[in-house]
Order: C-alpha cells, then sequence, then structure tokens
C-alpha cells in the first residue's frame, strides 16, 4: 500500500488494547535513508492525562511514536504497546533499549 503524508494525517492511532489514544499529526523522517522513522500523534485529552504528557487548555498533548511500536497501518494506525506502554517514549523518559 502506497501512502502519502495526506493520507495518513488525521488517522486514528489505536493502542494494542483497543484503545483511539489519538490522531496522526506530523510524519518524521530519517533524511539519510529516506524512510519514515517516527510519527507524532496528536493524543486525546483522556490519553494525556493518563500519560502525564504535557497539554494546556489551548494545545493537545503530543507524543512522538517510534517506527518499531507500530503494528498495522489501515483505516487506522494500530500501535504494538498498550497506551501504559507508551509512557517509555514521553519526553526525559529513560529508554531501556535505543531505538533502531
Amino acid at each position: 500500500m502506497r501512502l502519502s503524508d495526506d493520507n495518513l494525517r488525521g488517522r486514528t492511532v489505536i493502542s494494542s488494547d483497543g484503545l483511539a489514544i489519538g490522531e496522526i499529526s506530523t510524519l518524521f523522517l530519517d533524511s539519510e535513508a529516506w524512510r519514515v522513522e517516527s510519527l507524532q500523534v496528536r493524543l486525546r485529552k483522556e490519553i494525556a492525562d493518563r500519560l502525564g504528557a504535557d497539554r494546556s487548555m489551548f494545545h493537545a498533548g503530543a507524543l512522538e511514536i517510534p517506527i518499531r511500536m507500530i503494528h498495522s497501518v489501515g483505516d487506522a494506525v494500530v500501535l504494538s504497546v498498550e497506551v501504559d506502554g507508551l509512557r517509555q517514549v514521553l519526553p526525559g523518559a529513560s529508554e531501556s533499549t535505543p531505538a533502531h
């Protein structure tokens, strides 16, 4: 399946435990390999609160999710991790394994 950033932007992102966590807002590319490296997801209010993601009254919480956490892409993007597993990619969280 061939997709463009216009096709992906706005698609719902669903965690592996079946919760809609938000929508894709941005794609980040690796300029050397010319491949998608990560997705920025505009989080739903309740998910941002659950994860402790920064948000304000006027700005939705956002989270950059590496491609390694994506299980499939179709009408929605399905992650391979549960909502609480996303805490490891919050800014300031330390990861035990390097991202590839």
